[in-house]
């Protein structure tokens, strides 16, 4: 199963997946997930390199998805967006500040002696350093509410509880920081001179 997360300074949201999930459903849709896939980890990169001001993560997840689905047909443009795509993922843990990314020569040779196979496990395990990082998206409250409702609503039940004396102010600004990652910032003391 899949974790959602923010992508901190944006709107956008990324998904921590199972590496193995990944494989396993490319192989029961006969890589027509992969695509879908391919599509959304290119997105999610593009959107981290825009929340962070960073170049190099990507522009158009829609031609590399194009570039990787005619593999079978034109090779170089699939073997181009494989490596370009390993490059982002490389380039997203720099931003990401992950210690140890990966290696580019770790991963040819997986994408090479697998024959495909472990590529997309590889990539998405590295991703998956980058989204850890991330702030995570609160799950939605019982009853099928959206989410932004839903954390309107938990925010009144937390004001509810706090004014009745059942949570102290520091418990409510903990749970407030929990469920609206951006309150955090706004609630730390600005520093102007």
């Amino acid at each position: 199963m899949a974790e959602e997360v923010f992508i901190a300074g944006s709107e956008s949201r990324a998904k921590r997946r199972n590496p193995w999930g990944v494989l396993g459903l490319g192989i029961i849709t006969l890589g027509i997930y992969l695509i879908f896939w391919w599509y959304f980890v290119n997105r999610e990169m593009r959107d981290l390199g825009r929340a962070r001001g960073v170049s190099g993560l990507g522009e158009n997840p829609g031609l590399s998805t194009l570039a990787y689905a005619l593999g079978g047909l034109f090779i170089v443009p699939a073997i181009w967006t494989i490596v370009t795509t390993t490059q982002r993922v490389h380039r997203s843990q720099r931003v990401a500040g992950v210690h140890d990314p990966l290696n580019g020569w770790i991963a040819a040779v997986i994408w090479i002696f697998t024959l495909g196979l472990g590529g997309p496990v590889f990539l998405q395990y590295n991703l998956n350093q980058v989204w850890e990082k991330e702030p995570k998206v609160p799950p939605p409250l019982p009853g099928g509410s959206s989410a932004p409702d839903a954390d309107l609503d938990r925010l009144k039940k937390l004001t509810d509880l706090r004014e009745s004396g059942a949570i102290s102010d520091e418990e409510f600004e903990a749970e407030k920081a929990r469920i609206l990652p951006s309150a955090r910032s706004e609630s730390e003391p600005s520093e102007e001179p």
